[in-house]
């Protein structure tokens, strides 16, 4: 029978919550997280085509002091993030939307790497 609990409890992820405690009161979120790493690695612009599924890490980012350039293409956001890069020796980063505008992406993220620039894309996704 206590194998049997266990079992069950495991399954249900009882056991992770036991030890994994989440405080639900807390305003956090992802993209607050993400902003807090992005600028921990000293990174200054946030190169975008603003969408849903990146609108936290973009709201936070402006909160921590990262500025959010907005683009009108989601090339010309890497583009944009490879020049930092190029310029200034630190990490240029891009954050698109899901769907096309990764792929919309392409041709810059491959120049950027032809020219090993330090550039992080960040893409958005829905479940």
């Amino acid at each position: 029978l206590t194998v049997a609990l266990l079992g069950a409890a495991y399954r249900l992820g009882l056991l992770y919550q036991l030890w994994h405690k989440v405080d639900p009161r807390s305003p956090r979120h992802g993209g607050e997280l993400v902003a807090e790493v992005l600028k921990a690695h000293g990174v200054r612009f946030l190169f975008t085509l603003a969408g849903g599924h990146i609108s936290p890490i973009l709201v936070a980012s402006e909160k921590v002091g990262i500025r959010v350039v907005d683009t009108r293409h989601e090339a010309t956001a890497v583009f944009a993030a490879d020049a930092v890069s190029r310029l200034s020796g630190r990490i240029g980063v891009a954050a698109v939307t899901a769907g096309p505008g990764v792929t919309n992406t392409v041709t810059a993220i491959k120049n950027a790497q032809m020219a090993e620039s330090p550039v992080l894309l960040i893409g958005g996704a829905a479940a």
